[in-house]
């Protein structure tokens, strides 16, 4: 991990600035937080379970500080991905992109994935503390919680996506 190279920021040709148009339906929210309460309960390390795409990205359900802990010993950056729910490009990357092998594979090693709504909870102080404005953006992070780069927009081409992340952690 180099930590002396200057931030890198990647913006994507086709950003978004989402709307509540593409909203999921009540029951789907009901759902999913059913879902999310009794995987936190049953499982240890608080994996979101229906963001957890087997083989695809693992997301976890915790704090940034615990996820920076977490990259501390494990020696990985922490992603973010900086979503709101009624995003429309957030939720195609969610279920089209994040379930991909390719990238769980390259993202599961490499980083300790979180999901964070930037519009409640601890999502509301990330935003302002990074200055996300624009969803879907994946943060990266240095374990120290510094600011190693974005990408600002969707990006639904797996390669690319991972041409971009190895472009931030300086891996070629």
């Amino acid at each position: 991990m180099k930590s002396a190279k200057p931030i890198c920021t990647l913006l994507i040709a086709a950003m978004c600035s989402c709307t509540n148009s593409t909203a999921p339906a009540r029951g789907e929210q009901q759902e999913a937080t059913d879902t999310v309460q009794q995987t936190a309960v049953l499982q240890p390390e608080k994996v979101y379970k229906e963001l957890t795409h087997e083989p695809g990205v693992v997301f976890y359900d915790i704090t940034l500080e615990e996820a920076l802990e977490k990259s501390k010993k494990e020696s990985k950056y922490v992603l973010i991905d900086c979503h709101t729910k009624t995003c429309g490009p957030c939720r195609k990357m969610e279920k089209g992109v994040f379930p991909q092998e390719k990238l769980g594979k390259f993202m599961n090693e490499r980083f300790v994935p979180v999901m964070m709504d930037m519009e409640e909870g601890e999502g509301l102080k990330v935003a302002e503390k990074y200055n996300i404005q624009i969803f879907p953006t994946m943060l990266v992070l240095l374990p120290n919680g510094a600011k190693e780069g974005e990408i600002v927009g969707a990006e639904f081409d797996i390669d690319s996506l991972i041409g971009m992340l190895k472009t931030i952690i300086h891996e070629e």
